[in-house]
């Protein structure tokens, strides 16, 4: 029986054989890519050798979907004891002679060992980094120790979990082992053909560090992180990693100079060269693929290639949330959205962990990552988007955020915090809603109006909220991962329209008479970027860029969609709606939007109200010619008035401590808007997180604001405290008068 193979003796469909890692590398190697000199030892060596150590009763317990950990964990021990003590057979060791005397004088930093399990870096599983690999081989005796690891290593408590969640342990499961000549790697990287977390097939991420690349899969350091853009053909963005030391081949650590902390790793023409490898993968092997990569001596390596394994999407995009909520910004891996209670962990132990636990660790090795699927989320001080860990939370879809810096140090053993792995992001508090505390809240005199994103999550808030202040559009255009624009080019803006008519619809039969404010289309740049198809520019400041009733003003298509889903929800129910039109900044797009509205059969003030999101200066001292013009109510984006007013990027975690929703110009802003609003009769709402910041809300409610807005998840929080500050105000005295 033939044991050994060359990259160029396998043929299309010997993964029994082989397994994933070197069916792959033998193809790209067949392909003409550089790939490092080796051999493969059949899975073949593998059956034979667990054949021989006659624990075939030890295996099929393993196998058992039902074994208990405890089990688990003993009968592990007991196969990988049996294969690592084992002699082997003589034809297997020869095979492995022969290996080694070929492979040997060509490999001056020695021999890497790879597993390479049948049912490894395939469509269903990636077993990203479960199974072990062993470098710096140089003499025969630890090749062979070397290869019988490999071999035991697919019997771990952790490959049996990652098994049986994938659906995989009835598979004829084998182990082939990859052996070749050491890459002496300068630079280490991966390649993602696509974004991992957003899907978007245009963009292919390329990662680097310096030295040997096990740091990088494994989440040791955060790597130099670059984004490249298919369709355009070139960088979209770049974000330096962090790294104080690297590994060499040998196994040893050597710190980084300081003067090269802050070279690129990589130059524009080697992102160029690895996008095209990515690509250049994707084609050959039909689907999206995970590659690693190794230079030396002026030649780039791949190390091997695997298909990307994402869990289910079940959400695209997730509502922004007020800046003094956020905690952390880091690298989000992860579509999924969880809240619950931190707990910090060190490099010791496996946590016993529940959906109402949210890990927080200095990184997260591939082991460990298998025992967090059922976390509630995970965040870290390092790490990339595609290491090891990342790939396996990715496919059990648990919410993560990588590269925060400092997670461990800022957060807090128990405290409350939601993980948001789309945008990166970990905020303050709980943002699920409790039902029970919503029916408790006292009547306040001052409206507290809801911003719904998802209507379905409103339902058991709805018969207590006096109002909406912003029927987001976000979930019922974007939830496809599909840009817009290119929807509608395509022919499918019935979809999309069909889907805002059902939105709304929902939304005012929940709410009956009360008002509605549907708010068009104000996601930034930054957030159309995210989806395939987007055409959309690279702005460095996108809360200060194209967005906005300004931006669909532009896009007409796309705003004649929205009032044309408004009409026929409006014919179908009826209800008390109206238009929010965000981040306005010139009277004449008030006129012209109105103008569009009467484009799709509805008249402006009558079917219809008409208002304007009010966010920056010019528009509070411009907005008598607003009134004139013709508006039916105020929205305030508090939020947004305060970058405005204060220069202050609301995004930028360095300015964070400088947002201040109560600074005293902020303040006169808020009180010329209620004054001009009152004088004309206009209803006037503040909205927006900043909104229930504890400094300025009584100030809001004391000038007399209709209605206050915040999101579904402090209702009843704010609803408590506006009724305590309206009997703390009317027990001085104070009047409040309101529209």
């Amino acid at each position: 029986m033939k044991l050994s193979f060359s990259y160029g003796e396998i043929q299309p469909g010997q993964i029994q054989l082989v397994g994933g890692k070197g069916q792959n590398i033998a193809l790209m190697h067949q392909e003409g890519f550089p790939v490092p000199p080796g051999y493969i030892l059949s899975a073949e060596a593998f059956r034979m050798t667990v054949s021989e150590a006659k624990v075939g009763e030890s295996l099929t317990t393993f196998l058992s979907p039902d074994i208990s950990y405890k089990a688990l964990e003993e009968v592990g021990e007991l196969l990988r004891s049996s294969i690592i003590t084992m002699a082997i057979g003589e034809e297997t060791k020869n095979a492995l002679r022969q290996i080694y005397e070929e492979l040997i004088p060509s490999a001056p930093t020695g021999l890497i060992v790879r597993s390479s399990a049948t049912v490894e870096d395939t469509p269903k599983a990636s077993l990203a980094g479960l199974l072990a690999s062993f470098p710096d081989i140089r003499d025969f005796d630890d090749l062979v120790v070397a290869v019988r690891r490999c071999w035991a290593s697919i019997f771990t408590t952790e490959t049996h979990i990652y098994l049986k969640e994938q659906g995989l342990l009835k598979a004829d499961i084998g182990v082939a082992v990859l052996i070749q000549a050491m890459v002496p790697a300068e630079r280490s990287g991966v390649i993602f053909s696509m974004d991992p977390v957003t899907g978007d097939s245009d963009k292919v991420v390329v990662e680097a560090i310096f030295g040997f690349g096990e740091e990088i899969v494994s989440g040791e350091v955060t790597p130099e992180r670059y984004v490249y853009s298919r369709r355009r053909g070139m960088i979209v963005s770049r974000k330096l990693g962090r790294q104080a030391e690297f590994i060499t081949p040998a196994g040893e650590r050597k710190p980084v100079f300081e003067e090269l902390k802050l070279m690129p790793k990589l130059s524009d023409r080697e992102v160029y060269d690895l996008a095209g490898v990515g690509v250049r993968l994707e084609e050959i092997f039909g689907r999206p693929q995970d590659i690693e990569w190794a230079f030396s001596n002026g030649t780039f390596y791949i190390l091997q290639s695997r298909p990307i394994v994402v869990g289910e999407r079940y959400e695209k995009l997730f509502p922004q949330i007020g800046e003094h909520t956020v905690l952390l910004r880091g690298v989000g891996v992860s579509p999924a959205v969880g809240s619950g209670r931190v707990r910090i962990i060190g490099a010791d132990g496996v946590p016993e962990v529940n959906p109402n636990t949210v890990v927080v660790a200095q990184r997260i090795t591939n082991d460990l990552a298998v025992n967090l699927r059922r976390a509630a989320a995970v965040v870290t001080d390092e790490g990339g988007a595609t290491s090891h860990g990342a790939n396996i939370l990715r496919e059990f879809g648990v919410p993560c955020v990588l590269a925060t810096g400092n997670a461990t140090e800022k957060l807090r053993e128990d405290q409350v915090v939601t993980v948001d792995g789309f945008r990166g992001v970990v905020y303050e508090g709980d943002l699920a809603i409790r039902v029970s505390e919503i029916s408790a809240t006292p009547e306040t005199e001052t409206g507290i109006f809801i911003s719904v994103l998802v209507p379905e999550k409103a339902r058991h808030i709805a018969p207590f909220a006096d109002g909406v202040s912003s029927l987001r559009n976000d979930y019922f255009m974007l939830e496809s991962g599909v840009h817009p624009v290119k929807m509608i080019k395509e022919g499918l803006g019935t979809y999309l329209e069909d889907n805002i008519t059902n939105g709304i619809i929902q939304t005012l039969t929940m709410f009956g008479d009360k008002p509605v404010w549907y708010k068009t289309m104000d996601a930034p740049t930054d957030e159309f970027r995210r989806l395939r198809g987007s055409e959309d520019p690279e702005e460095r400041n996108p809360l200060l860029g194209w967005r906005g009733i300004g931006r669909e003003l532009e896009e007409h298509d796309m705003l004649k969609l929205e009032f044309r889903a408004i009409r026929r929800a409006l014919i179908k129910v009826g209800g008390n709606l109206g238009i929010k039109l965000p981040f306005i900044r010139f009277v004449s797009e008030l006129r012209n939007a109105k103008e569009i509205v009467r484009e799709v059969g509805l008249r402006p003030h009558q079917d219809v109200k008409i208002g304007i999101s009010v966010e920056n200066p010019a528009v509070v001292f411009t907005l008598g010619d607003f009134i004139n013009e013709g508006i039916d109510f105020i929205s305030v984006g508090l939020s947004d008035l305060v970058m405005c007013a204060l220069a202050l990027d609301r995004e930028s975690q360095k300015v964070a401590d400088l947002f201040r929703p109560d600074h005293t110009a902020v303040l006169r802003l808020l009180e010329e808007i209620s004054s001009i609003a009152k004088k004309n009769r206009i209803f006037t709402c503040v909205a927006g997180e900043s909104a229930r910041n504890p400094a300025v809300l009584p100030y809001l409610v004391s000038v007399g604001f209709d209605a206050i807005g915040v999101s579904l998840s402090f209702f009843a929080e704010i609803k408590r405290e506006v009724a305590r500050i309206e009997d703390e105000l009317q027990g001085t005295g104070h009047k409040v008068v309101r529209v």
